[in-house]
């Protein structure tokens, strides 16, 4: 390995990760963008590569920024820091009047239309704020197209499964333009070259520090013969060698951050300018672009640990006044919010965190909005104040715009109480309309939110009309469409039409459009569809970008469930494409789980399980769109007899539970444990599952669900009196006209269900067909009984049943998909909770994965996954077609 020297140290074993970003570079230049993602461990010497691989570049443009350790990230922190290197307009929407969308394509210009290629720097992601992962996620997508390379630098001992940095990367596991690379730690030889004409010991050197870069270069930068126990003990012996003053100067830019301007240093410490550059030469700190930085974050924290708590309370109260004291908008609401709170100033506290809250949210980083409105209500004085009424409803309401939907319910909660506490029956009524539309979001508080809409429309009769009355209205007849009432969402929606009478605005007739057009087309009536559109039409008309992805969420969920598919393609590349423009995650996640439950029944198999996979990686929390991923992957196993899905299925089936009644038809997982039940032979399963869940349907009155549940129920026992309200191929089918039935389903497009159509027969010619179209899906245990029933009839030349293919390397789907996640430093408990897999299960998987590969340890087949590129390779979803 060779060794590059870098200022006062020394780059070593760094030669195949400067490669590495060589070749990504030379592809960017030549016009197809990279995204790539730098991981490891605090110290490892991943920032050092990358300004390495940038000074080797020479003369081209280089945007670099960093997120910040602060209580509550400042939203866009990476582009503040690179604000002066941006075009004005882009600068312009980082400090004045903020949108999110127009500061995302902004910078998407200033990657496409640079005087050359761009590599641009994020460091330190895994604080990321969510508005700057937003920004990663949209040009993530888009970057292929631009002259431009985005390297994004983390810490993999800081992104557990769930961290958004993880999720994230999961998301961008299926692109084509992303790239990984993990910075190993030095090894025992290369620490000993570095070691070479000192009076350290190698081995000892090796053994305290285990090769972390950082470590080993302080020990060595120090020039002391023995070697500390931990790098903090490193970094305190360089700084107990400073001078009062100049450690005075160093605490006070530990409390600042890890970059700050020299003259705000002085000014919070007191002191002159020679005491901070005293720092700097004892290579503590590094002057960087007329600002002061420390070498690395681990100094920082080590200092910052060492100052006494009393004193650290003083610094924050100078940096409080000095940066308080600025004019109006030139420093961060978030910033000033840290220090008060460092400073245990509970009035500043109250001041500030609120406008950081109103700002993050301004940005679209609504999970740092609701941090700070914490932090204010931490502090706020317990008895009933319409203040802090309005700041839990505020924070309820950037809970669920952070998709944190359980956190959004007890705040929601807190705010219904705080408002009757206050005794303002017109903010109480809001709130509670604000409480049944997070309840909407989670499944199994479907009853919790029709309690408070009914509840909200009681309170608010009796009210001048307004908005608060409308939304109520419009949240009533969505609930009723939940339910399957649709002559309730059309009255709701009708009723809400007249309320405004003439001169209606855009927004009110778009709420009231949207029931009407889901009850109508949830009773078959397709130009229900039409009506929804031109809800979503003016909603966005009116800005209402919420309300405009409700109705695409509505228009997927209707066709998708009703089988309606050139219908749902009209509008899922719109609705898909119009989510991530304006970085609405969470409905962009719900148009997702429809496709993959569309893929599934339209037979495309492998991309329904790789989008249904992303799904479940990448959606925040356990409602109804990771539902419908388990699901889908549950029917997938049942349906290609892979592991057991019933644990799945009924964990699914354990969250729907107080839901079931009311949206079982969305989500389905009653028909799919009885499916997996009936292809394990477990009829009294079928029975129990299917037989209450029949009932309830018959009352619904929803034609596929009910179809579906009688098709079960007959496998278990003899075909009962068919439902006339049933989907015409069900009905066909129940009604022993198997052909007609199969056509119909062919006809729809969904080629599996066709398929066991034909096979319910004692027909040869029917069963063959059956036994081909299950080949061609890879559905094994259909195949199986289907062949069976032509060895009852005599039939011997029954084709063998297909092989299932494996990689290059020899390893199958999942076990590459294994492969990835374990090359990104995940453990087997983590992996088994990604793929919904039993821990044991992931154990059998990563023993073939070692030995296949020939490789003796988790490490060693980590190393052959970058060494090779291997990334899962399922299937890329494309945006279409859904047609059959």
């Amino acid at each position: 390995m060779g060794k590059v020297t870098v200022g006062p140290c020394t780059l070593e074993e760094r030669d195949g990760e400067i490669e590495s970003l060589t070749r990504w570079w030379r592809q960017a230049c030549a016009g197809t963008g990279r995204l790539v993602l730098v991981g490891g461990d605090a110290g490892a010497g991943k920032t050092v590569l990358v300004e390495e691989f940038g000074r080797r570049l020479g003369d081209v443009r280089l945007l670099r920024g960093s997120c910040e350790p602060l209580t509550t990230p400042i939203a866009f922190g990476p582009l503040r820091d690179m604000a002066h290197s941006l075009s004005p307009p882009l600068r312009q929407k980082l400090t004045g009047p903020a949108d999110p969308v127009e500061a995302r394509h902004l910078m998407l210009d200033e990657l496409r239309g640079g005087a050359g290629p761009t590599l641009v720097v994020f460091d330190d992601a895994h604080w990321a704020d969510e508005a700057t992962l937003d920004l990663l996620r949209f040009l993530g997508r888009r970057i292929e197209a631009c002259p431009a390379m985005l390297v994004v630098v983390y810490r993999q001992d800081e992104v557990g499964a769930r961290h958004p940095l993880r999720v994230l990367a999961g998301d961008f596991a299926a692109l084509p333009v992303v790239r990984r690379l993990t910075v190993p730690m030095l090894s025992e030889a290369a620490v000993a070259r570095l070691a070479e004409g000192t009076d350290i010991d190698p081995a000892e050197l090796y053994r305290r520090t285990g090769g972390n870069a950082f470590f080993v270069t302080q020990v060595l930068g120090d020039g002391r013969a023995t070697v500390p126990p931990t790098v903090r003990d490193a970094v305190l012996a360089r700084a107990a060698r400073l001078g009062p003053g100049a450690r005075e100067a160093l605490d006070a830019l530990a409390c600042l951050g890890n970059r700050a301007a020299p003259w705000l240093v002085e000014a919070v410490s007191g002191r002159a300018a020679d005491d901070l550059d005293a720092c700097v030469d004892r290579g503590l700190v590094a002057a960087d672009d007329g600002a002061v930085t420390f070498r690395h974050e681990l100094v920082r924290v080590a200092v910052m640990e060492a100052i006494p708590p009393g004193r650290a309370a003083a610094l924050h109260r100078r940096a409080l006044a000095v940066l308080g004291a600025r004019p109006p908008g030139e420093v961060e609401p978030a910033r000033l919010a840290d220090h008060a709170e460092r400073a245990d100033d509970r009035a500043a506290v109250l001041a500030y965190a609120p406008l950081a809250a109103q700002r993050a949210s301004t940005l679209g980083a609504h999970t740092e909005a609701a941090a700070h409105l914490r932090r204010a209500l931490e502090v706020f004085p317990g008895s009933p104040d319409a203040d802090r009424a309005g700041l839990l409803e505020e924070l309820g309401r950037q809970c669920h715009l952070a998709d944190d939907l359980d956190g959004a319910l007890r705040a929601r909660q807190e705010a219904v109480e705080a408002w009757r506490e206050v005794g303002d029956d017109l903010r109480r009524g809001g709130a509670l309309v604000g409480l049944a539309i997070t309840a909407a979001h989670l499944a199994r508080e479907i009853p919790l939110g029709e309690k408070a809409c009914d509840e909200a429309l009681a309170l608010l009769a009796g009210q001048p009309p307004g908005p608060e009355y409308a939304l109520a209205c419009a949240i009533r007849g969505k609930l009723s469409a939940m339910a399957f009432r649709n002559a309730d969402a059309v009255a709701w929606g009708e009723r809400l039409l007249a309320m405004a009478g003439e001169g209606t605005g855009p927004l009110e007739r778009a709420l009231a459009l949207l029931p009407i057009g889901i009850g109508r087309a949830q009773d078959g009536d397709v130009s229900g569809l039409d009506l929804i559109a031109e809800s979503v039409r003016l909603a966005r008309e009116a800005s209402a970008n919420d309300q405009a992805g409700l109705g695409y969420f509505w228009l997927q969920l209707i066709c998708v469930t009703r089988r309606w598919y050139r219908e749902a393609e009209r509008w899922y590349a719109e609705a898909l494409s119009f989510t991530e423009e304006h970085g609405q995650e969470v409905w962009r996640q719900w148009l997702r789980a429809f496709r993959s439950r569309a893929l599934l029944d339209q037979g495309r198999w492998d991309e329904a399980e790789a989008l249904a996979s992303e799904v479940l990686r990448t959606a925040g929390v356990d409602d109804g769109r990771r539902m419908i991923a388990m699901v889908v992957l549950g029917r997938l196993r049942s349906r290609r007899g892979d592991s057991d899905p019933r644990p799945l299925l009924a964990r699914v089936r354990s969250v729907m539970v107080t839901a079931e009644p009311v949206v079982g038809w969305i989500i389905g997982s009653t028909p799919a444990l009885a499916e997996a039940a009936a292809y394990t032979g477990d009829l009294d399963q079928v029975r129990a599952v299917v037989t209450p869940a029949l009932a309830t349907a018959e009352e619904q009155g929803e034609p596929w669900l009910l179809g579906e549940l009688a098709y079960l129920l007959s496998r278990a026992d003899r075909p009962g009196e068919v439902q006339a309200r049933a989907a015409e191929p069900y009905r066909l089918q129940l009604s022993g006209r198997p052909r007609e039935s199969a056509e119909r389903w062919q006809e729809i497009g969904c080629p599996y269900e066709a398929a066991l159509a034909l096979a319910d027969t004692t027909d040869e010619g029917m069963l063959r067909e059956a036994l081909a179209a299950f080949d061609r899906l890879g559905a094994r245990p259909m195949r199986d009984i289907t062949a069976r029933r032509l060895r009852r009839l005599g039939v011997r030349d029954i084709p063998r049943r297909p092989s299932r293919g494996a990689g290059p390397d020899g390893l199958s789907t999942r076990e590459r998909e294994v492969l990835t996640l374990l090359a990104d430093g995940l453990r087997n408990a983590e992996i088994a909770d990604e793929l919904i897999l039993s821990r044991r299960t992931v154990e059998h998987h990563v023993a073939a994965v070692l030995r296949k590969l020939g490789v003796a340890n988790r490490s060693e087949a980590a190393r052959y996954a970058r060494r090779n590129d291997v990334t899962a390779r399922r299937p890329v979803v494309p945006p279409s077609p859904l047609t059959p």
